[in-house]
This record gives structure tokens, sequence and C-alpha cells, in this order.
């Protein structure tokens, strides 16, 4: 693999960064289109009347794409390069180009037909699902025709250089394709997709509060050096070194059986140190007791959520305040964790045990919330959920962060913890073998053969 670097932290050569960010959207993409097949089923078998806010959300992130997009493929870097060339390409991006056009029109027919449907339901249902299952079919075609000819011709015919500067034009003319501002803009469009989306469907009903900026991530929290734990004669952690900042994400990465989930609990006081150093907000945190752990805001959310199935939410919440007592501030914090995750104020009656897997991650990161944490210990917290709900996830430990909450995040999904880390640490049977930032991690070709899957 090339050496050739455009920015810190970056070590794959232009064209893969070009190329990952073109296929991670167009991932984005075909999730969208399969929950759409699912409304459209849902609406011609189970004769379930279409959600017209869920669908208007939808059809305002692939119009936006659209818009991005504009109506000549010379707007994106990649098409005109290419089309320099490649004079052969020119037709296909043509056509492409008239694909947004003529995509944007039948957007504006299919918002007419779905508010005619849910005005004559079930008359408009017919109307409206044939144009719907049109227009999936031809944004489909539209995305294999970028993946199986746009992109190995500009594999084919771009060199580096042309790539290079495919990358540092990104944001110029807001291009969707590269630009990092608005691929946020799109991920909050998908977030509140999302949060509209059915349970039954992998969604959550989520909404999330204002968040604040985050501190400096600068100054130690967390310092561990030499540790050393086991169970009974079997040592699990050799000498382990870590550190984490005031505000990071700090990403656990390794297989089964690495250390992860004891590291964790050794932090939170549930699994004895043999030996070795661990200092909390300068404070020796060997000498400290769980509970007061908790007091001092060192939260763990743990494997498998453990919620506690017999209480309704209402009172799982209210124990995550255990230490706290039951004072007007706690209340306070109560009612804001309804507010953050509406699903939880609408079930607060509710077992808990009565919930779903998302919904019960959910309550678990309120419930950790609650003890007010300054770092916050994540083991697994996508393990056993829907894609669409682990997306949501992962939004909202980003969120966390910007609230000013230092994470340290234990998580089978390697890419996508690697992805939203500050740094990470590889793990192999107790040992720490590979550290860095979460890009150079994602681009350590060690880890992405043995965990990424690459």
């Amino acid at each position: 693999m090339s050496e050739h670097k455009t920015e810190p932290g970056a070590s794959y050569p232009p064209s893969e960064q070009a190329i990952r960010a073109i296929v991670q959207e167009h991932q984005s993409l075909w999730r969208i289109l399969d929950l759409l097949d699912q409304l459209l089923s849902d609406m011609n078998v189970n004769e379930q009347r279409p959600d017209e806010r869920l669908l208007s959300t939808i059809f305002d992130y692939i119009q936006y794409f659209s818009a991005r997009v504009h109506t000549t493929p010379t707007d994106i870097e990649l098409y005109r390069r290419l089309g320099e060339k490649s004079p052969e390409t020119v037709p296909l991006l043509d056509k492409l180009a008239e694909g947004y056009v003529i995509g944007h029109e039948k957007l504006q027919e299919l918002r007419s037909c779905l508010a005619s449907c849910i005005e004559r339901w079930p008359e408009g249902r017919e109307q409206f699902s044939h144009a719907l299952a049109r227009f999936t079919e031809a944004l489909r075609k539209h995305i294999r025709k970028e993946e199986g000819v746009v992109i190995p011709k500009a594999r084919k015919f771009l060199d580096e250089e042309d790539w290079r500067q495919i990358i540092e034009s990104r944001d110029v003319d807001d291009d969707p394709l590269f630009g990092e501002r608005v691929r946020d803009e799109f991920r909050e469009l998908r977030h509140q997709i999302i949060s509209l989306t059915p349970e039954s469907l992998g969604g959550l009903g989520l909404k999330h509060s204002s968040q604040m900026t985050a501190p400096d991530a600068s100054q130690e929290i967390l310092s561990i050096k030499g540790l050393v734990s086991s169970y009974g004669q079997i040592e699990v952690l050799h000498d382990l070194d870590i550190r984490v900042n005031s505000g990071e994400i700090v990403s656990l990465v390794g297989a089964n059986g690495a250390g992860k989930s004891t590291l964790l609990m050794t932090i939170s006081g549930l699994q004895p140190a043999d030996r070795g150093d661990m200092t909390y907000q300068g404070k020796d945190l060997l000498k400290v007791s769980a509970d007061q752990r908790v007091v001092d805001g060192i939260v763990q959310v743990p494997e498998g959520r453990q919620v506690f199935s017999d209480l309704s939410v209402y009172d799982n919440l209210l124990l995550g305040a255990y230490t706290r007592g039951r004072t007007p501030e706690v209340m306070d914090d109560l009612e804001r964790m309804f507010t953050k995750f509406p699903i939880l104020s609408q079930k607060r009656h509710n077992l808990a045990g009565e919930l779903s897997g998302g919904q019960q991650q959910m309550l678990a990161i309120g419930r950790a919330l609650m003890a007010k944490p300054r770092l916050l210990l994540l083991d697994e917290p996508s393990m056993g959920l829907a894609p669409l709900v682990i997306e949501e996830i992962f939004s909202i430990i980003k969120g966390l962060k910007d609230e000013g909450i230092t994470i340290l995040l234990v998580e089978q999904n390697a890419s996508d913890a690697l992805a939203l880390a500050d740094r990470g640490y590889v793990l192999e049977t107790g040992n720490v073998v590979v550290e860095g930032t979460g890009d150079e991690l994602l681009s350590n070709e060690k880890v992405r053969e043995a965990y990424l899957g690459m």
C-alpha cells in the first residue's frame, strides 16, 4: 500500500480515501432503500397506513443528496477529471447527471402521491406504491452504475495526483461525496430517519438533546501502568499500560478473551488488580472502593445491558443515581433522561424486561448517565442490535463526548469504534500490541487484517 498521506493520521492513498467516502455514502443509501422496501411491504401486505412524517424525512434525505450533487457531473471534481482523461465516459456521466434532474422531479411526484395516499387511504395506495417501487429501482440502478462503472474507470484512468486534488477540493463546492461538513449534515438526516422508524423495523424513536462543547482533550484523566489482573491462577492482564485524556473517546479492540472486559471491570473495581498503578484524576484508584469510584464519576455500562428486568424503566433510572439520593437535582436529571430518550418516557411504567434490545441499551446508558459520569465505560454497546439501532447508538456515544463525557469503549464493531475514537488500543491475550489514533489503527495493516476483515 502506498505511504502517500494527504492529512495527519490518514495513511490510505488518496484514491482509497475518496472511494471509501463514496462507498460509505452509498451504503447509507442502500440501507435507506431497504427501509423503503420494508415500508412498502407493510403498506401492501400488512395494509399498514404509511407514516407520512417518516417517508417525508426519507424523501428529504434523498432530495438533499441530489441537491448537493447539483445538476451536472462537472460540478464534482471526480467526474470532471474522469471526463477529461476518459472521454468515452462522458455520455455515461451526462446520463447520470440527467438522472439527478429526473430523480428530483420524480421525488416531487412521490410527495404528491404520498399526500394523496394519506388523504384517500386506502384508495390512493396503489398509485403511491407503484411510484415508490419505480423510484427505488431507478435509484438502485443509478448507484450500481456509479459503483460498477464510474469507480472502476476512475481507478483505471486517474492517478494519485488526480485523487489528491479531488480530496483537497472537498467542501469547496459543498461536494457531497467528500465534504466532511456535508457528510455530517447527511448523518444528521439519517439520525432523524432512525428516530422515526418503527421499533419493528429496527428503529428507536430517539431524539437528541442540545449538545455542549467538549472540553480540551489534553488533561490526563486515567493512567494505568503495569496492570496485572488474574482469575484465580490464570493471569488475564499482563503489565498493561493505557491512558485516557479528558474529553476523549478511547476504543479498546481485540478478539474475545483478549482482556477488554476484564480491564473495564478492574477500572470499575469489580475485578481486583494483582499489581500495577492505576490513577484517576490524580488519585490512586487501587485504594478506592467500587462504590466510591461511582461517586467519583467512573460509571460502567456492562456488556449485555444488565437492566433490572423486574423493575420499571423509571425505577431503573433512579437506581442509576443511588449514590446521589433522591434530591430535586436527581429528579431534574430523570426528566432530562426522558427528554433525551423519548421512548423511555413513553415506557417509563413498563418493566425493563419488556423492552426491546435497543431500548434496553438506551435504558442502560440512561441509568449510567444518572450517576453523573466523568469517565463512562461502555462494554459492547452494539451487541445483538439491528443495524439501524447500532448507527443510532454510535451517534449517541458521539453526542455524549460532545457533552463533555470521557469515554472508554469496548466494541466488537472495530471499524465503527475506531472511526469514532480519538485514540485506540489493540489488546491480544492481555497485552497492548498496537496503539495510536483511530485513523492510524484503521489504516494499520495488522489491525485491518485481524479485526476489520480487510
